[in-house]
C-alpha cells in the first residue's frame, strides 16, 4: 500500500491520530522528497486538553540510499514537538546535500560531535592562560607576585572571568571592571589595567587571542608625582607611634626612616644578607643584591649603630620565628606583607596621640595630611640636602637611584664603590640627626656636612 503524501502543517501533525494497537503508520510529506513523519500508537494521556487522545509518538525520519548502492533505509531526524517542522525540512534537506556528495550524514554527525569533543578538551579558560604567564613570565619578574595578585586576586581586575576562554572578553567588561575598580581606589585601577595589557599583549604574542580588549582603555586616574615630605615634628610623631606598633612593622618602618630604601628591599632582608659583626661591632654593611631591586642595580648599605641596634632587636624579638632567614617575618618561611593594614593602625595611633594632645592644650585637633611609606624617602632626600648639606648625587645613590649623570654602565658599576665612604658619611649625619631632632632633646647638635669646594 502507497504512503500517503500530504503538505504537512503543525496543525495536522497537532492532530495526528495514534496507530492501531502494535503498529504504525507514515506520511510523506509534499515539500522534502524522501521526509516522512512516522506516527506510532501511542495515545495523549494528560496534560493539554486538546491533545488528549491524539498521537503522542511522532518522529520525522528521511528514506534515502544513504550509501552508494545501498538500498533505500529510514533514519530519524528527530521527534516532534522538540524538533520543529521547520527545522526537520532543512535537516532533511542539508542531509540529502551531503548523500548528493557521497557522504553518509551518520559520518558527518560523528566526525562533527568528534570535532566539538576536541575543541572542548583543547579550551583553555583565562585561569589557565594565567598560569602559564606566571610561568614563562611573571616568575622572572621581581613583581610577580603583586602582578598575578591584581590580575585575579580577591579584587583583581580579571577574577570573575577565570573560567572563561581570554577570546571571549569583550573591551566593554574590561572598560566596566577599570570603572568599577577606580570608584575604590583609582591608583589602583590605573595600574591593574597597566598589568591587563601587559598580560593581552602577551595573549597576541602567544596567539591565544586575536586582539587586546584592554586595548585603548584611557587610565581612569590622573597621576601625579608626590613631593611630600615630613617635617622633623612628623617624624618625630611617627618615631613614637612607631614604638607602639610592635614587632614586625614597628622596627621596619623606624629602619625606613633611619636607612631610607625602598619598601619591600627593607621588609624582605634576609639575615643572610647583613655582615653583623662581632658583639663588639658598632655598624654593619649589608649588601643588596641586584636582583632584588627595582633597578637592578646592587648596592653595598652601610648601617650605622641606631639602625644595627634595630636590626639585631628585630631578629631577637619574640615574635619573630627562631628559624626565619628573615629579619622581618611573622610566618617563618616568607617576608611580612600587609602593609597598608599596617600603616592604618599607624595613623590610627598617630590620630589618637594628636586628640590626646589637642585635649591638653584644649584646642580642636588636626590630622596628620595623607602621607605614604614612600614619602619617608622622600623626606630623607629634603631633610638631608637642605639641613646636613649632604650632596644631592650622595643622596641619590642611598635611595639606589642612578642619576642621569652616571648612566653609563661604567660609571654606575664604579659608583657602588666610590660613593660607599661618602654614603656611610651622610648615614652617619642623617642618624645623629634623626637622634638628636626626632628620638632625643632638640637641644643636642647636630653638625651638617660641610660641602666640598668645587
Amino acid at each position: 500500500m502507497p504512503t500517503p503524501k500530504e503538505e504537512l502543517t503543525v496543525k495536522r501533525l497537532e492532530n495526528l491520530i495514534p496507530a492501531l494497537q502494535g503498529q504504525r503508520y507514515e506520511i510523506s510529506d509534499t515539500h522534502v522528497k524522501g521526509m516522512r513523519v512516522r506516527v506510532g500508537d501511542a495515545a495523549v494521556e494528560s496534560g493539554d486538553r486538546r491533545r488528549k487522545g491524539k498521537a503522542a509518538h511522532i518522529s520525522f525520519v528521511l528514506l534515502a540510499r544513504f550509501k552508494l548502492g545501498a538500498s533505500p533505509t529510514r533514519r530519524t531526524l528527530g521527534t516532534f514537538p522538540e524538533l520543529s517542522l521547520t527545522d526537520a525540512r532543512q535537516k532533511a534537506v542539508e542531509w540529502k546535500a551531503l548523500i548528493r556528495k557521497g557522504v553518509d550524514p551518520a559520518d558527518e554527525i560523528a566526525r562533527v560531535r568528534r570535532d566539538e569533543e576536541t575543541a572542548r578538551q583543547n579550551r583553555r579558560t583565562l585561569s589557565e592562560i594565567l598560569d602559564q604567564y606566571e610561568r614563562e613570565k611573571l616568575c622572572n619578574l621581581r613583581s610577580g607576585d603583586a602582578t598575578r595578585r591584581a590580575l585575579d586576586g580577591k579584587s583583581g581586575l580579571l577574577s570573575t572571568f577565570l573560567d572563561r576562554e581570554p577570546s571571549t572578553i569583550t573591551r566593554a567588561e574590561i572598560r566596566a571592571k577599570v570603572r568599577s575598580r577606580a570608584a575604590e581606589s583609582p591608583i589602583s585601577a590605573n595600574r591593574q589595567l597597566a598589568y591587563a595589557n601587559a598580560f593581552f599583549n602577551w595573549c597576541l604574542r602567544e596567539e591565544i587571542v586575536q586582539e587586546n580588549p584592554a586595548r585603548f582603555i584611557a587610565k581612569p586616574s590622573q597621576e601625579k608625582s608626590r613631593d611630600r615630605y615630613h617635617s622633623t615634628d612628623e617624624l618625630r610623631e611617627i618615631w613614637v607611634a612607631t614604638e607602639k606598633l610592635g614587632y614586625p612593622f614597628g622596627p621596619w618602618l623606624r629602619l625606613v626612616i633611619l636607612l631610607p630604601m625602598r619598601r619591600k628591599e627593607l621588609a624582605a632582608i634576609p639575615i643572610s644578607e647583613i655582615e653583623l659583626g662581632d658583639e663588639d661591632a658598632t655598624e654593619s654593611i649589608w649588601t643588596l643584591p641586584a636582583g632584588r631591586t627595582k633597578n637592578a642595580s646592587a648596592l653595598k648599605v652601610p648601617i650605622p649603630p641606631l639602625a644595627r641596634s634595630i636590626i639585631l632587636e628585630a631578629i631577637n624579638d619574640k615574635g619573630r620565628p627562631a628559624k626565619s632567614p628573615f629579619v622581618f617575618s611573622t610566618t617563618e618561611k616568607t617576608p611580612i606583607s600587609g602593609f597598608a593594614k599596617a600603616k592604618r593602625r599607624l595613623d590610627s595611633l598617630i590620630d589618637r596621640q594628636r586628640i590626646e594632645s589637642a585635649n591638653e592644650a584644649a584646642v580642636d585637633p588636626v590630622p596628620m595630611p595623607h602621607w605614604t611609606v614612600h614619602d619617608l624617602r622622600t623626606t630623607f632626600t629634603t631633610l638631608a640636602c637642605a639641613k646636613l648639606n649632604i650632596d644631592a648625587g650622595v643622596a641619590d645613590r642611598i635611595l639606589n637611584h642612578v642619576a642621569s649623570a652616571t648612566t653609563s654602565k661604567l660609571t654606575r658599576t664604579y659608583n657602588q664603590f666610590d660613593l660607599f665612604e661618602r654614603r656611610r658619611e651622610a648615614l652617619y649625619a642623617w642618624e645623629n640627626f634623626i637622634r638628636a631632632e626626632v628620638i632625643g632633646p632638640k637641644s643636642e647638635k647636630v653638625v651638617p656636612i660641610r660641602q666640598a669646594s668645587a
